[in-house]
């Protein structure tokens, strides 16, 4: 037995020792491939396999005679088990350059199939040819199999050739997100034989004929570049300006992060309806998945910044809104917005040099602002000349400490800032960030300058508050103590100075 072995094993050398090889070698290629390619491995395991399993076999019951040729049957034996030799050998190379040596190159499946069928259809030539089998033969039969298979299944071998065309023009990849016919829309999982895979935003999965995809009007939204212009339009009343709309727009969308600045986002003057004027904000984002989240974010920070700007966002036309306004409610609505600006005033310790009729005066003159949350409401360093009087809400108080932005303090209902940007004009000394929907009262600095130029005697008070609160706010790191003469002086100076008032010494 061990002599017809090795009689088979020799009159096959060195195939039998490439096997061995080639066995060793996939084994270890297991390791080192990606999981989806483990089932070429053990393919080509099993072939290997069944090479050696079919030599044994061929050697056991159909032995090489001493002399002499071997019969037809032992002839058809090894050219079935060469065949399986040489498809290990196909695939263990396909392994290697495929997943190894082009690993980052992505090379597409299908290419990769059709050269692996390719290099299977060369070596069976040459195999067939080399034992002297009349391949025209074969050719013939699989040339009239082919004709009745192409016509039964023509539509499922369009899809394959169309999958091949797409691949070769390489008009998108994995990953990239599509829209087929302006209907079905998703990121590409795969591009197979017969389907592409899509999937959705919702998380869907959609198998689309390649045929189709083909066919259809496709739309790359990641190519050329990743970046991507999200388009949406806002309706606004007909006595704002253009130009303070574009404004106030723009000025919100900068802010929202994930935005691009380059290319920069615009405001189109888009079209004049019968009941508003509709402008189209447009803006670039990088990740497309992200584009409803985004547009929700934008159109919620315009809101905002409409809202605190005074400009309205008209009802349609054909909705009629009815309220029935009597004199006494009109009244009794301005009477309570009054009073809670009064006690907001009332809370500022700046303003306790003001008589009745001043705070009366000032009451009138406030404007509320709304804010949204993760706003930025001052910034840090910026120039400015208004108080803040939070009507409700919660802020947070940010300083830049060290390059990094800390938050040092939290003011909610009654409270103030930016009293010092009010009466000298100074740069913001902090970051005040909204936490929650926040509304302000804000006091601007012409609303003041008419109570210091009717009487400019009220700038000494004011400043001796001002020295005062200084003091206060520093007493965290250093011996609290009354502000000094030269203090309140140079104090006294500034606020003459920035509002254009004179003062006596």
């Amino acid at each position: 037995m061990s002599l017809q072995i090795g009689r088979e094993w020799s009159h096959d050398w060195p195939l039998p020792a490439v096997a061995l090889a080639l066995l060793v070698t996939l084994v270890a290629l297991r390791a080192v491939v990606p999981p989806e390619e483990h089932g070429r491995v053990r393919a080509g395991i099993f072939f290997i396999g069944a090479y050696l399993a079919s030599l044994f076999l061929v050697a056991s019951f159909f032995p090489v005679p001493a002399t002499g040729p071997a019969s037809p049957h032992i002839q058809t034996l090894r050219i079935l088990y060469r065949l399986l030799f040489c498809f290990a050998a196909i695939l263990t190379t396909g392994l290697i350059v495929f997943d190894l040596v082009l690993a980052r190159r992505n090379i597409p499946r299908i290419l990769r199939d059709l050269s692996q069928g390719i290099a299977y259809l060369i070596t069976g030539f040459l195999v067939l040819t080399r034992a002297e089998v009349d391949v025209t033969k074969i050719f013939t039969a699989s040339v009239l199999t082919t004709a009745v298979i192409g016509l039964a299944l023509q539509e499922t071998l369009g899809n394959i050739a169309a999958g091949l065309a797409l691949q070769m023009e390489r008009d998108f990849d994995v990953g990239d997100w599509i829209q087929i016919d302006s209907k079905l829309e998703g990121r590409i999982r795969d591009v197979r034989w017969r389907v592409t895979t899509l999937v959705t935003k919702n998380g869907d999965l959609i198998l689309v004929p390649n045929g189709l995809v083909a066919r259809g009007v496709l739309t790359n939204y990641s190519r050329p570049t990743r970046a991507h212009r999200q388009w949406i339009y806002l309706r606004m009343h007909f006595r704002h300006p253009p130009a303070q709309v574009r404004e106030v727009v723009l000025g919100a969308v900068r802010s929202v992060p994930g935005i691009r600045s380059d290319p920069a986002p615009d405001c189109l003057l888009w079209e004049f309806k019968d009941d508003a004027v509709t402008y189209a904000v447009r803006y670039w984002i990088d990740d497309y998945q992200r584009d409803d989240p985004m547009d929700a974010e934008v159109r919620s920070l315009i809101w905002y910044a409409l809202h605190r700007a005074g400009m309205e966002i008209p009802f349609p036309s054909r909705n009629i809104h009815v309220t029935e306004m009597t004199e006494d409610r009109a009244q009794r609505k301005l009477d309570e917005d009054y009073a809670r600006r009064v006690d907001a005033l009332s809370r500022v310790d700046v303003f306790r040099a003001l008589d009745a009729e001043k705070i009366d005066r000032l009451a009138r003159r406030l404007r509320l602002a709304l804010f949204g949350p993760g706003e930025v409401i001052l910034r840090q360093g910026d120039q400015g000349d208004s108080l803040y009087v939070i009507r409700s809400g919660e802020v947070a108080v940010r300083l830049a400490v060290n390059g990094a932005q800390r938050d040092v303090a939290t003011l909610s209902t009654g409270q103030f800032f930016g009293e010092m940007s009010l009466m000298t004009g100074e740069s913001r000394t902090a970051t005040i960030v909204a936490r929650t929907d926040v509304q302000c009262y804000v006091v601007a600095k012409e609303a003041f300058q008419e109570i210091l130029e009717a009487k400019p005697e009220l700038a000494a008070t004011i400043s001796e508050i001002l020295s005062e609160r200084q003091v206060e706010l520093g007493a965290s790191t250093e011996m609290a103590r009354p502000p000094t003469r030269q203090e309140n002086q140079q104090l006294l100076s500034r606020i003459a100075a920035f509002f254009g008032i004179k003062t006596r010494d």
